[in-house]
């Protein structure tokens, strides 16, 4: 079983003039996902790269597949604390045992999941190198992406950063990995029905830049992976679909990163559900989460999705802004704590008002495009038809499935400080906005 995307094909969907008027780019000139990958990405190596390599795994992918590839490839290897988060504290940890290598490596080979990738494009960008993608589970969107998602000083951050310039992942290696990280890569997918609401909502009241071309590709990414969660449910769990499974998860997870660097930024792939995982993340009402990224973005796209269909019921009105209100110092204090000078920077870059992305947002564009933004509304799907597709492949569905609370005030509270992680408009920062 083999899946090549070609990424000729991909930008020729792209080339000028795209729908949206824009020249896009990718970084990435390879894609490989099948059989035999390693011997593949040897190949590449040989006459692709220049100078000495170096695979950067972790104890949990060290010996599921980092040391068969160090094997494989002839290259070393450096190991990390499995538990590792994408931290600036953990950056300067694995850069100072870089520094200490003879000689030091000129590119790297990310062999992980989220985490590790985040970890290793954050460090490749910030030297100037290139670094190669060999995923070890089909868990999240961001392996081809451009952007790292980090922890600054306790404050989750989309990083600008390096994209990998080829992947190559082997279905024998990440169909292995246990059902709960493929599961999580689903509910990252599902997320997209969410921000994709979210981007054509921005574009509709603000005139916010869009892309049809990516819109369609994230569209099509999500009904095939719900045909793969189908075909899923058929087969019984028959364990000889547990590779097709994994690899079709795999390959929509790869094209949603792709639309991150053909985008140039996260806005096709993230959202309201993605400002809830990463708040959680943040620990501003929550001790250590448990949860996987994908299974955060899950639960996130379910509350969203109920909050959405509740808002398409009621009245459009006009948005008037209120900077005093929405940016009170103290309201954002009261969650954020030490963190709430990144978040006010965040939000209001030059501390500048009119900065926000909430004062884009005409009077009475709510008013004037209320049936526009309904019918995106009315476009979502059913709350329970996408509950069940969740269960079917073992999603997280709810906070208590990742021991979080359930309670009316934590979900509350969730909703109204998690839109203060992006300065990026969402339907759910509008109404929150709207409510003070």
């Amino acid at each position: 079983m083999e899946s090549i995307l070609t990424i000729s094909e991909i930008l020729e969907t792209f080339r000028s003039p795209c729908a949206c008027g824009k020249q896009h780019e990718l970084v990435t000139d390879t894609v490989y996902i099948g059989e035999n990958a390693a011997e593949k990405l040897s190949e590449y190596i040989r006459v692709r790269m220049k100078g000495q390599g170096l695979i950067i795994a972790d104890t949990n992918t060290a010996p599921a597949a980092g040391n068969a590839l160090s094997s494989a490839l002839g290259l070393p290897i450096l190991i990390i604390d499995g538990a590792s988060h994408a931290t600036e504290i953990v950056c300067a940890e694995v850069e100072e045992k870089l520094d200490a290598m003879n000689p030091r490596p000129d590119f790297y080979i990310a062999c992980g999941s989220g985490s590790l990738h985040d970890i290793t494009r954050y460090i490749a960008y910030g030297r100037g190198q290139q670094f190669i993608s060999y995923p070890t589970a089909a868990s999240v969107d961001g392996f081809v992406s451009g952007i790292a998602a980090m922890t600054i000083r306790g404050t989750k951050i989309s990083y600008p950063s390096r994209s990998p310039v080829a992947l190559f992942a082997d279905p024998d290696v990440f169909s292995e990995a246990p059902v709960r990280l493929t599961a999580s890569g689903v509910g990252d997918l599902l997320g997209k029905y969410i921000c994709l609401a979210d981007w054509r909502i921005a574009n509709i009241l603000t005139g916010e830049y869009i892309c049809p071309t990516l819109v369609k590709l994230e569209y099509d990414v999500i009904d095939e992976v719900e045909k793969t969660v189908a075909a899923l449910k058929v087969s019984g769990g028959d364990p000889s679909y547990k590779k097709e499974y994994a690899a079709r998860v795999m390959e929509g997870l790869v094209l949603s990163g792709l639309a991150i660097q053909l985008c140039g930024n996260s806005r096709p792939a993230s959202g309201a559900e993605h400002h809830i995982s990463h708040f959680w993340e943040m620990e501003r009402i929550t001790g250590e989460v448990p949860g996987l990224h994908g299974e955060q973005v899950g639960i996130g796209t379910l509350l969203m999705l109920k909050r959405y269909k509740e808002a398409a019921k009621a009245p459009a009105k006009p948005f008037i802004y209120r900077p005093e209100k929405v940016f009170d110092r103290d309201h954002i204090a009261s969650v954020y704590r030490e963190l709430t000078d990144d978040i006010m920077k965040e939000n209001l870059p030059g501390g500048n008002a009119d900065s926000s992305s909430l004062a884009k947002i005409p009077e009475n564009a709510p008013v004037e495009h209320a049936e526009e933004v309904r019918a995106v509304l009315d476009s979502l799907p059913d709350y329970d038809a996408l509950l069940s597709i969740m269960k079917d492949c073992g999603c997280k569905t709810s906070p208590a499935d990742i021991d979080l609370p359930e309670t009316e005030e934590f979900i509350g509270t969730t909703c109204a400080f998690a839109p203060y992680v992006r300065n990026r408009l969402t339907l759910l920062k509008l109404l929150e906005a709207s409510a003070l």
